[in-house]
């Protein structure tokens, strides 16, 4: 006994067909969907790493720097606060040792000493000496007494790009921290091209200030006294001796 249906053929399976084109459209917009998704991960993956190019010329600086026995390097410090709208200038000077860490840098009201291993900060405004161990006292900052090798880690940095500074070719390099707790979200560092030498690091801070050390002068393999990273309290007369360590 055949039984008759009262739907038509062609509309009983009509509603199959359009179900059967709606998924083979959804599946060809998942399909460019993902390959959008992997080519913006290829991307981000892509802005993460490290230029090359950039990777050799911070190399480059470092190793030139660590072949040196000693450095007697006059440098300027500007510190502009936004916030504030004030602007401090001073100059200093940095005597180190670059394969032990020995240092001393001599500013205006204050004086750090290093032998490598503990820091004696001198505060001539409040007559006090800080003793500190030289790994709190450089941990996450960018100072005088590193900014020749504080690039080697924690960042990341794109292709480098040049520009005419007072008549001197400059590599500029903008290096973001990995680590987001820092109070920086920036390092710019300029490179002389024609010396292959730090020209100047600027720091731009979460707060909105800026502070930026150029170096003035740079003297390699200078003869340097012993003492010159001792601290000796008959240097600093009444003052008062605090050990933070």
């Amino acid at each position: 006994m055949q039984i008759k249906t009262s739907i038509p053929y062609n509309l009983a399976i009509e509603p199959y067909q359009s179900l059967g084109k709606t998924v083979a459209t959804e599946v060809y917009n998942m399909k460019n969907f993902f390959s959008v998704i992997i080519l913006l991960a290829c991307s981000l993956m892509a802005l993460g790493q490290n230029d090359p190019a950039t990777k050799k010329l911070l190399n480059d600086i470092s190793k030139k720097y660590q072949s040196y026995r000693t450095a007697k390097i006059q440098f300027s410090l500007k510190a502009l606060n936004q916030q504030k709208q004030t602007t401090v200038n001073e100059k200093g000077e940095l005597t180190i040792e670059p394969r032990t860490n020995k240092y001393r840098i001599v500013l205006d009201d204050q004086v750090m000493i290093s032998d490598g291993k503990q820091q004696w900060h001198v505060l001539k405004e409040e007559q006090e000496v800080q003793i500190n161990d030289v790994e709190e006292t450089q941990s996450g900052s960018i100072t005088p007494a590193n900014i020749f090798s504080f690039y080697n880690q924690g960042f990341k940095y794109p292709a480098a790009k040049s520009e005419q500074v007072a008549g001197k070719a400059l590599w500029v390099i903008d290096l973001t921290p990995t680590d987001n707790s820092k109070s920086y979200f920036k390092v710019r560092l300029r490179l002389n091209k024609s010396v292959n030498q730090i020209y100047d690091v600027t720091v731009f801070d979460k707060s909105g200030s800026l502070y930026s050390y150029t170096i003035q002068n740079f003297i390699p393999n200078v003869k340097v006294s012993p003492k010159t990273f001792i601290f000796d309290k008959a240097d600093y007369p009444g003052m008062e001796v605090v050990d933070l360590r």
